[in-house]
């Protein structure tokens, strides 16, 4: 940008072709802009409190804006009277967070109060505000209107006053400070010199309230180790005697407690002597009732056993075993014929055989049927 500077009464050069005058030092609004930009900072007035604040109005989800006067980057709005604000429909399903912004239009050419809506989410957070270092908007922000799910009507507790804060509006303060430095030096020279003197007549005072101040703390410091020291004493010596007491009772009361389970444990121990004693005696009469009323029918079982075997046990009981395989061998042979075999004997008992000495054989069927 190059150099500039205003503002001057300008002199006509010209005439345009619209016939409006051409001047030598016509400047636009930004010039002015500039100017304030670099006095006094973004915000609403501190003064009064309600400038530009932002009310429930009571009713549906309707603001009221008091009257106030805002800066937004060099360019001011000014408003007399109540204004009045309406909300979007409030969220059904999640919450929101609307501002109410005070917007510099450089499109319009026009500083606005407005509600930018937000977007509703289980954690909401407001809208984020426009503020290019050049561009076609910046915004300030003069309060978050938080909605809930469904909500109807918008209550005070639901707006956050963020006029104060400087990091999205702020107070319109002056951007230059001035000190004159030699008023400034008096000042502090004359409050060193007041404080000098009252700190040398009041220091005599400091010192006396600090001794009486310390030898008062001293004497109820000791008074209360005196008393503290007689009362732990006292303490000591009734726990003492109360446990030398309890000691006394207890040793008593486990000496009575020896003594009866001593006599309770030698009379089980006879008990138990006398029954293990009786169930010894009645098992060794039962072993010795069974010897007698048993041995003899073993030794005759033995005997008749020993008269089947003979002399030569292990033969005579391999025959009978190989006569038993040949009986179910022979029945397992007929059951699978399905005809039922047998030898032929005489009235006298003996088996009729053939030419070689072979006993015929007579068969019919298991079912009943020929085959």
């Amino acid at each position: 940008m190059a150099f500039r500077f205003g503002y001057f009464d300008s002199e006509i050069t010209g005439i345009d072709d619209e016939g409006m005058p051409i001047f030598d030092r016509a400047e636009t609004s930004d010039l002015f802009a500039l100017l304030f930009a670099n006095l006094v900072s973004d915000g609403v007035l501190a003064l009064p409190s309600n400038c530009f604040r932002v009310r429930a109005a009571g009713n549906g989800l309707n603001l009221e804006l008091d009257p106030g006067f805002g800066m937004v980057k060099g360019h001011f709005c000014y408003n007399d009277e109540v204004d009045h604000l309406t909300i979007e429909s409030a969220p059904q399903q999640y919450n929101r967070i609307d501002r109410v912004v005070m917007r510099c239009n450089y499109l319009e050419r026009m500083v606005e109060i407005l509600i930018k809506t937000g977007i509703e989410a289980a954690n909401p957070v407001p809208p984020e505000l426009i503020r290019p270092a050049a561009g076609d908007y910046f915004e300030l922000c003069l309060a978050n209107i938080r909605l809930t799910a469904g909500q109807k009507v918008i209550t005070q507790s639901s707006i956050t006053d963020t006029r104060p804060d400087s990091a999205v509006c702020g107070y319109i303060t002056q951007l230059i400070d001035h000190l004159d430095t030699a008023v400034f030096f008096e000042q502090l020279n004359k409050f060193y010199e007041e404080f000098v003197d009252k700190s040398n007549t009041s220091y005599k005072e400091f010192t006396q309230m600090a001794a009486d101040a310390f030898k008062a703390f001293t004497d109820d410091i000791s008074q209360y180790i005196a008393t503290l020291k007689q009362d732990s004493t006292d303490a000591y010596n009734n726990l003492l005697n109360t446990m030398n007491s309890f000691y006394t009772t207890l040793s008593q009361q486990g000496k009575d407690l020896h003594d009866q389970y001593s006599a309770e444990l030698s009379e089980y121990l006879t008990e138990l002597e006398t029954k293990g004693n009786n169930d010894l005696l009645a098992i060794t009469q039962q072993l010795i009732l069974f010897k007698s009323t048993n041995e003899a029918a073993f030794l005759e079982w033995f005997e008749h056993i020993k008269g089947m075997l003979g002399e030569d046990p292990a033969g005579k009981l391999q025959i009978q075993v190989d006569a038993l395989t040949a009986q179910l061998e022979d029945t397992q042979s007929m059951l699978i014929s399905g005809m039922v075999r047998a030898k032929l004997k005489t009235d006298q008992n003996d088996f009729i055989t053939d030419s070689t000495g072979k006993p015929l054989l007579i068969g019919w069927p298991i079912c009943g049927c020929n085959k």
